[in-house]
């Protein structure tokens, strides 16, 4: 097959792409990537582009990593797909005895998906589903932290706070209950969380459990990073109290792990750092490394018997066509293998040399704000006029590719999520270009 012109592919484009969170009619042309390697993406005349992002927090090995480029290539040779109802294959098998060891056996029961919504409308399911099978259908209701997002489809929309990107779709929504995230002060120069905020936060999520306990199913959140919500990082203290309340009233903890898991926040999962385990726990992005759409619910064995039952009523009915692909297992398996303590080691140091960055940026530049970062993830509010208008982000991002960067600003905050692999020295690369782009933003 002949190459494919720029103009073509763009043209194509134009004509047929509908793309996510893509106002098309304000939209420039699009950068087109030929490949990628490394924390580089490569575009069609041959200049390099920085993933600052890991193409929406997924690629944390890097993109084609070899070692999971091989894992895959050989997982064609022999079984591309079978539908997991009635049979399973190898990788499917050993990824699910894997994800069970990584929690300690806490969560030893698996049910694959293919990405993060749909792991956590799973996560609502088993919730919601396990108290009606058990006789309990007052146990009905959904606690969110008010900051909270879980994805884009209807149960994940309802189940988060509702934001200007739901705000039309409300009339679809299933109502929840709303607990506050600690969080620091509005007018705060510096990103400090108090103990107080954190106290308060606490007693505000125990009343709520105290009057309304007999009709909550779950409480779901994000472990330690609110990541569509700009970033917001609160102490693992408030974690660890959740955790009790729901042991309290009954009520299944369900951690959204989809964005912080697989070594995020500096260890494998962020409710490590907590000392706690959830009773459901979705989990996808890091899971394949961003190679092979793939998404997982982990359940404790409790959730797993509540199904378990001769009325075929208990059944959980969820199921995907592409449910425990072996291509995809193959993928996850290999990312796991990477997962090892030289990993680790290089997640500390990265978080390390954020923390220098991060120091020197706000030195620097007068806008910067609320610098905060948590083992591989940095973020920071910019605060000038042009960063208050509704453009900004686009017009940020864009002058970052421009110089080499892919960065997305999450309304006026700028976050840093690169792939684990970033060398120190391309890390400081990437600041130096923050440095550069701000300074003509404020």
């Amino acid at each position: 097959m002949s190459e494919i012109s720029e103009t073509q592919i763009l043209d194509w484009h134009a004509k047929h792409a509908w793309q996510p969170f893509t106002q098309m009619k304000l939209a420039p042309n699009p950068e087109v990537i030929t490949s990628a390697e490394g924390i580089y993406l490569k575009t069609q005349d041959g200049r390099k582009i920085i993933d600052g992002v890991g193409s929406w927090w997924v690629s944390i090995h890097g993109h084609n990593h070899p070692y999971i480029m091989e894992a895959i290539r050989k997982q064609t040779e022999t079984l591309d797909q079978v539908m997991y109802a009635g049979f399973t294959h190898e990788p499917a098998a050993r990824l699910s005895h894997r994800l069970a060891q990584s929690t300690g056996y806490a969560l030893p029961r698996v049910f694959f998906s293919d990405n993060g919504a749909c792991a956590v409308e799973i996560a609502l399911k088993m919730a919601f589903q396990y108290f009606t099978n058990q006789g309990r259908p007052e146990k009905s209701r959904f606690v969110t932290l008010d900051r909270g997002y879980h994805g884009d489809t209807i149960g994940t929309m309802a189940a988060g706070a509702r934001s200007a990107f739901h705000k039309v779709y409300e009339p679809l929504l299933f109502s929840v209950l709303t607990s506050p995230t600690p969080a620091p002060d509005p007018g705060a120069v510096d990103f400090v969380i108090s103990d107080e905020s954190v106290s308060q936060c606490v007693a505000a999520l125990r009343s709520l459990f105290e009057t309304r306990g007999h009709e909550i199913c779950g409480l779901i959140l994000e472990p330690l990073i609110q990541g569509a919500d700009g970033m917001n990082m609160y102490p693992a203290e408030f974690l660890t109290e959740a955790r009790k309340l729901c042991n309290t009233y009954d009520i299944f903890l369900i951690a959204d792990e989809v964005f912080t898991g697989f070594g995020r926040t500096g260890t494998f999962y962020a409710c490590e750092a907590a000392g706690i385990w959830p009773d459901i726990m979705p989990i996808s992005k890091g899971l394949s490394a961003g190679a092979v759409a793939l998404g997982a619910t982990l359940a404790s064995e409790r959730v797993y018997e509540g199904f378990l039952s001769n009325e075929r009523s208990h059944t959980l009915f969820h199921g995907h066509s592409m449910t425990g692909n072996p291509i995809g297992c193959a993928a996850a398996n290999a990312s796991m293998d990477l997962m090892n303590p030289e990993c680790f080691d290089q997640i500390s140091t990265l978080a390390l040399a954020h923390v220098r960055n991060l120091s020197s940026l706000q030195a620097s530049r007068s806008s910067v704000r609320r610098t905060r970062s948590l083992g591989s993830v940095a973020a920071f509010d910019l605060k000038s006029e042009r960063a208050a208008s509704p453009d900004f982000s686009q017009k940020f991002r864009e002058r970052c590719v421009q110089k080499g960067l892919l960065v997305r600003p999450l309304g006026s905050v700028i976050y840093l999520c690169p792939p684990y692999v970033v060398s120190i020295q391309e890390l400081d690369r990437i600041y130096d270009i923050l440095n550069e782009t701000i300074k003509e933003f404020e």
